[in-house]
């Protein structure tokens, strides 16, 4: 370049040179805010198709012709002998007494090989056999008859009164009915399904709107029933709460669930939040025992309640955080599973542990590790899910370790997505 002569010209040049590297500089440095905040987007965009069912909430059967990645378990598996556990106790099919069988085939023989008749021979029982089988299918159909008669008195005319239960001139009985709707709600057959089942078995097609009548029947009646299991559920020490989403009548509800091993309550309803609740089962909000469930804000309002998150949920987070090389992730993932496998063998911590103070420390590093939030065009800045996760394991502590320092509290929540599962699995099987 040939500077001129002149140094007022020489003089402009250089201020427009340096208006230029200027507006070069802060153009560069507006490029690479914008090119770490699309490389943040490509890790996340790259993380989510990586989702699958060992590192988020997806079911496994999403996982279907797209091999979940070889990562490590999050939960440790427990190793088991083939065949029967210890305390299994076996249903081997075992002979009934004679006199109740239904029928008894006596087998004599008639001659000896050497050409012997044996007909008058006296003979004992040498060995038995039996055979369960169940008798051909068969509907039994019961005829009412109404006899009419006058009165040799007044000359009215009287009837015969039908049973109750009798109310048109042909019907199915209280068996169909309960069988129709045991079918289609225990063993999720399709009504489709159960008309041919009918046909195969006593050649008498049954039609949709009856079996879906039967259901409908069966509901009505089961308030009693329903009660009596949430009473038993409030009694309970620690209950299993959570949530999924189902068609009703093609517009979106929500199926929820309360439940332990021994009694579950599902209710359906178009709310997620806590108008279901408030609704369907008011009265778990005087419920003292302890809450497991996945965090769904919904629940932190059983203010009654202690709550213990789902440690499983967590361990799939940690997961797919591992896959995006968080440090803190892994000594989180392996001092959750130390503890749960303390508390398998029988032993608990309390807040003086080092296991305790460790758990801080290791959610401190989170927050120092995980990118700050960032402030969009409106709403509140938005935070990468590692964060989230890191301030959410800091704020519930105690209720994310309560199944380490408490007995009989559980790691997971597994039992309430046990309970739910038939439903998805009744949507699959009759496609609605």
């Amino acid at each position: 370049m040939i500077l001129p002569d002149n140094i007022e010209a020489c003089h402009i040049i250089i201020l427009e040179l340096i208006q230029q590297v200027n507006t070069l500089t802060a153009l560069a440095e507006k490029q690479a805010i914008i090119i770490k905040h699309q490389g943040a987007k490509i890790k996340e965009l790259e993380a989510r198709l990586n989702q699958n069912s060992q590192n988020s909430s997806k079911p496994p059967s999403s996982d279907f012709n797209k091999p979940a990645k070889k990562t490590r378990s999050a939960l440790p598996k427990e190793l088991k002998k083939q065949g029967g556990q210890k305390g299994h106790k076996g249903s081997t099919l075992k002979m009934v007494d004679s006199q109740d069988a239904d029928n008894v085939i006596p087998l004599k023989p008639e001659r000896c090989k050497c050409g012997k008749r044996l007909k008058r021979q006296p003979m004992v029982i040498h060995s038995r056999r039996q055979l369960f089988d169940i008798p051909k299918p068969k509907l039994i159909i019961t005829e009412y008859q109404q006899y009419s008669c006058s009165c040799p008195e007044c000359g009215k005319t009287n009837y015969g009164v039908y049973p109750d239960q009798i109310k048109a001139p042909v019907q199915y009985g209280v068996g169909i009915k309960s069988l129709t709707t045991l079918l289609s709600v225990k063993f999720h057959l399709s009504h489709q399904s159960i008309s041919e089942l009918f046909v195969d078995l006593y050649k008498q097609p049954i039609n949709s709107a009856t079996i879906q009548s039967n259901i409908q029947t069966a509901s009505k009646h089961s308030d009693e029933t329903l009660e009596h299991i949430k009473s038993e559920l409030l009694k309970l020490a620690n209950i299993h709460l959570d949530e999924t989403g189902l068609r009703v009548k093609n517009k979106k509800y929500w199926l929820h669930v309360a439940s332990n091993e021994m009694w579950t309550y599902l209710y359906a309803h178009k709310n997620r939040g806590r108008k279901a609740i408030e609704e369907e089962f008011l009265e778990i909000y005087n419920y003292v025992g302890t809450v497991t469930h996945d965090s769904w804000e919904t629940y932190w309002s059983l203010k009654k309640a202690n709550h213990s998150l789902c440690g499983a949920h967590i361990l799939r987070e940690l997961v797919a955080l591992i896959e995006q090389d968080r440090k803190w992730a892994p000594k989180m993932l392996n001092l959750l599973i130390k503890l749960y496998k303390k508390n398998k063998g029988g032993k608990q911590i309390d807040r003086r542990s080092s296991e305790w103070r460790q758990y801080k420390q290791i959610c401190k590093a989170a927050l120092e590790e995980e990118p700050p939030p960032v402030k969009g065009a409106r709403g509140k800045p938005k935070s990468t899910k590692g964060r989230n996760l890191a301030e959410r394991l800091l704020k519930y502590q105690e209720e994310v370790l309560r199944f380490s320092r408490e007995v009989d509290i559980p790691f997971t929540n597994n039992q309430a997505e046990r309970d739910l599962r038939p439903a998805k699995g009744k949507i699959k099987v009759a496609g609605s």
